[in-house]
């Protein structure tokens, strides 16, 4: 469904001559329906190559191959097909407004009716385990959990082929992060969907993803199979994190 090959993002340092490698020749290829985690510490570059897949930077060099066309001039990309869930939904929403505009605004900015953009806001909060009283909520009403819910049901609104979730549990508690997690585990079932699951925390993903790429400076450190990757890790650096994990 989409192929990242050898995809690098390079910056011009603050000294002549010196350049940044935030994402340098990374290839992976994500299959319909999967779940896919990008692991890696903080400025591995996991962020860096989610904005590159959603289309909100330009790669260097390398080619993203989106449903085996090459990936069109920006204005002509199918973005809503893929939709990214930031790590706070605080970022993207605003505060002065309603959860029901919130959720609504991309159906709104796309000619929906009002009336019905919020019949069907009642219906994707459903999907998201939230009761319709939600929808006369503002942000600051709701806890960091129903926030990041209400972020996904807004992106579940364009039907999204792909949906990216760029360290979306990081700031929850573990028995809310792992209720978010079995969420988008039944959302991936039910609505057809692929997920790119950006999150430092390897310990998560097991038994929730299909495949793991982890990532160090820039670079694929290791990728493949979930169980595989954790149970048989074959970089100095996998098995790092791994041990970490055991004695947090």
């Amino acid at each position: 469904m989409l192929r990242v090959e050898e995809v690098s993002k390079h910056y011009a340092g603050s000294e002549k001559g010196q350049i940044t490698k935030a994402v340098d020749k990374v290839s992976l290829t994500l299959h319909p329906n999967e779940i896919f985690a990008l692991i890696g510490e903080s400025g591995s570059g996991k962020s860096t190559l989610a904005e590159l897949i959603v289309g909100l930077q330009q790669p260097t060099s390398g080619l993203i191959t989106w449903a085996n066309n090459l990936q069109a001039p920006k204005k002509d990309r199918p973005t809503s097909r893929i939709q990214l869930v930031f790590q706070n939904p605080d970022r993207s929403m605003n505060p002065y407004w309603r959860v029901k505009d919130i959720i609504t605004e991309p159906l709104r900015l796309s000619r929906y009716p009002k009336k019905k953009a919020y019949v069907h806001a009642e219906e994707l909060l459903a999907k998201v385990k939230l009761s319709a009283d939600f929808l006369e909520r503002y942000p600051a009403e709701c806890s960091g959990g129903q926030k990041q819910r209400i972020a996904v049901a807004r992106a579940l609104s364009m039907s999204p082929l792909l949906l990216v979730a760029d360290e979306i549990t990081s700031a929850l508690d573990p028995t809310i992060e792992d209720e978010m997690l079995q969420l988008l585990l039944s959302l991936k079932r039910s609505e057809g969907m692929s997920i790119l699951y950006i999150t430092h925390r390897l310990e998560t993903i097991s038994g929730f993803a299909d495949q793991v790429a982890v990532m160090k400076d820039g670079v694929i450190q290791e990728l493949g199979d979930t169980r595989t990757v954790l149970t048989e890790p074959k970089s100095e650096y996998t098995k790092a994190l791994l041990n970490a994990a055991a004695y947090k």
